[in-house]
């Protein structure tokens, strides 16, 4: 018996119409899973700056706990190093000089304070300070304007005299600045100085001051700024 010959044509064309149909079966469902946003699909994974602007409701912005910043400090440009503080106790947070002060919250009376005494050698100065109070029984600024210049405020406890008011201030949680001078004991001549800033933040009023011999002023008072200018309340 003879096989029939067989036309190379017919072979050829049979298996490319057996190969089409092997690639129709495996890419159309692919092609499908593709365009109906399928597991097989594969979406875009959010940006690395998308994430950095993603904040979470209720959590407080964040701090990191040193910075170095430039400071001009008694006529010369030098870099400070600034350390976060920021203790649960409190309802604020700031950034504070390192090497320039020592924090104190042994408490101050019939209230909630601090005070960041002034130590550049290392050593703690009771002179000079910045102080922090928000008492417990004064809500308003009429309430910490009369505690700081009533009969028996604070002005008046500590003998400070009046030097000059303004409501113009550059710390937006501040409503008023009172300067003030003390005469000091001991040796004729020489002077204690500082500011009482009356604050306000959610309805609770409080006072910042800060309290200093003149002649530190030009090492204290860019150091002392920095304490007020990062001044911030918990949300």
């Amino acid at each position: 018996m003879k096989l029939r010959n067989i036309n190379p044509l017919w072979v050829g064309a049979g298996l490319s119409t057996l190969i089409i149909a092997a690639l129709a079966l495996y890419t159309l469902p692919l092609f499908k899973s593709l365009n109906s946003g399928s597991p097989l699909s594969n979406p875009a994974s959010p940006s690395p700056s998308d994430a950095a602007n993603t904040t979470t409701p209720g959590l407080e912005p964040f701090q990191p706990e040193s910075r170095v910043i430039p400071l001009n400090i008694e006529g010369q440009p030098i870099e400070v190093e600034l350390q976060l503080f920021n203790p649960i106790a409190v309802p604020f947070t700031t950034y504070v000089p390192a090497k320039d002060f020592q924090s104190d919250m042994s408490g101050l009376g019939n209230g909630q304070g601090i005070r960041f005494y002034y130590s550049p050698t290392g050593k703690k100065d009771e002179n000079a300070y910045v102080q922090m109070f928000m008492p417990i029984s004064s809500n308003s600024v009429e309430d910490i304007r009369q505690l700081i210049l009533g009969d028996e405020g604070v002005m008046a406890s500590k003998q400070w005299e009046l030097v000059d008011r303004t409501d113009v201030i550059s710390y937006p949680w501040a409503k008023e600045k009172l300067t003030y001078q003390q005469q000091t004991q001991g040796t004729p001549g020489e002077m204690a100085i500082g500011a009482i800033y009356i604050g306000e933040d959610k309805g609770k009023a409080f006072y910042v001051l800060t309290h200093y011999p003149a002649e530190y002023a030009d090492g204290f008072e860019p150091r002392s700024a920095v304490i007020l200018e990062n001044l911030q309340f918990r949300e």
